[in-house]
């Protein structure tokens, strides 16, 4: 039986500081906030965040279709998922499917860029601090199977018989044979079923998908670990930026000579990106709340595994920590100096007054 898969490219960029989701919606034809809800059990309280979803305009590369469309998140990411449809006869031959050679040299990274310049023509003037991160965007690809074209009906027994077929595949190794067992197993050390016939398999890189449905929940999952891969990391660049231009203040204020130089500028700005990076990073974490302890959850756990977002989020928070005692030393230096300044004062007005009572006693 020929294998017919869905591959998907999910990408995620930092866009803003805030993307206010119904003002734009209203700019954009198509779009309206909606959520995600598991297709599995949930909790009964269960309270889906929403965002921004609309179909983009579709692409052609050579005689490959690509669909295209972007959800949006309040907290200024932009996630775009491109998709099309792949045959073969093994899973190995969807390998090259990793980095597709389309004709004319065009790219999925490029074509995934063109979509966000396009989309962002149309809403940048209603972004709050629009601008785009200078690092890569994260690309996540997934290979996403129905069960039957797999003749999968038990999970655990297909997945011993067929896993280093799958690890070649999502560590994009064209010949099998030659992945060691270590590595093999590390591959498929992240894997979740709910059903018999389903399972998802989450590497770095790419994921295995096989579900009989849209698995619209379960790539939702996939897309929120990779935004927050995207914050993350985004943040840990501009934190190291802000927090070396810090140091050279600081450096530069305590061999200031003189001890009417106040810290008032620097103290304004430290509070401020401390202020908001607090805030968006609460956001971030907001974003997963909804997946609550199900079995979307482990799935959700299994990627913040494989991205590593836990630590990026450890460096982001040491760093604002890190900013916290910069703001702690320039408020206390900037303390100390006005109370030398007032000292110098008192003292001055003290021997002005003896000063004074000695002339009047003088006369």
């Amino acid at each position: 039986m020929p294998l017919n898969p869905e591959i998907l490219f999910l990408y995620a960029w930092d866009v803003a500081y805030e993307i206010p989701l119904g003002e734009v919606a209203g700019a954009l034809e198509g779009a309206g906030e909606t959520t995600v809800k598991p297709e599995k059990a949930a909790p009964r309280d269960f309270a889906p965040e929403r965002f921004l979803s609309m179909p983009l305009p579709k692409a052609r590369l050579g005689d490959v279709e690509v669909a295209v469309s972007a959800n949006l998140y309040s907290f200024g990411v932009v996630c775009l998922t491109l998709q099309y449809r792949a045959t073969g006869a093994k899973l190995a031959d969807f390998v090259p499917h990793h980095d597709p050679d389309f004709p004319g040299g065009r790219t999925m990274n490029a074509l995934a860029r063109e979509a966000l310049d396009s989309l962002l023509a149309r809403i940048a003037p209603r972004l709050r601090h629009h601008r785009i991160s200078p690092e890569q965007p994260e690309a996540y690809t997934v290979f996403r199977f129905l069960p039957d074209e797999l003749g999968l009906e038990d999970s655990e027994s297909w997945l011993a018989r067929f896993g280093r077929e799958v690890a070649a595949l999502l560590t994009a190794e064209p010949d099998p044979a030659r992945l060691s067992e270590a590595e093999v197993a590390e591959t498929l050390r992240q894997h979740f079923s709910y059903y018999r016939d389903d399972l998802v398999v989450i590497d770095w890189e790419a994921a295995l998908v096989v579900e009989k449905g849209a698995a619209a929940d379960v790539l939702r999952v996939m897309e929120l670990a990779n935004l927050q891969l995207v914050e993350y990391r985004h943040y840990d660049a501009e934190l190291d930026r802000v927090v070396g231009r810090a140091y050279d203040d600081l450096e530069r204020f305590y061999r200031r000579p003189t001890v009417f130089f106040g810290a008032g500028d620097l103290l304004r700005e430290l509070r401020s990106i401390r202020i908001s990076l607090s805030e968006v990073a609460e956001e971030i974490e907001n974003s997963t709340k909804f997946i609550g302890d199900w079995h979307l959850a482990r799935q959700y756990l299994g990627c913040a595994t494989r991205f590593h977002v836990q630590e990026w989020k450890a460096a982001v928070e040491e760093k604002l920590k890190t900013l916290d005692e910069l703001y702690n030393l320039a408020s206390a230096e900037s303390s100390s100096r006005k109370m030398l300044v007032l000292e110098v004062i008192i003292v001055v007005l003290f021997i002005v007054d003896l000063a004074v009572l000695f002339l009047v006693s003088a006369h």
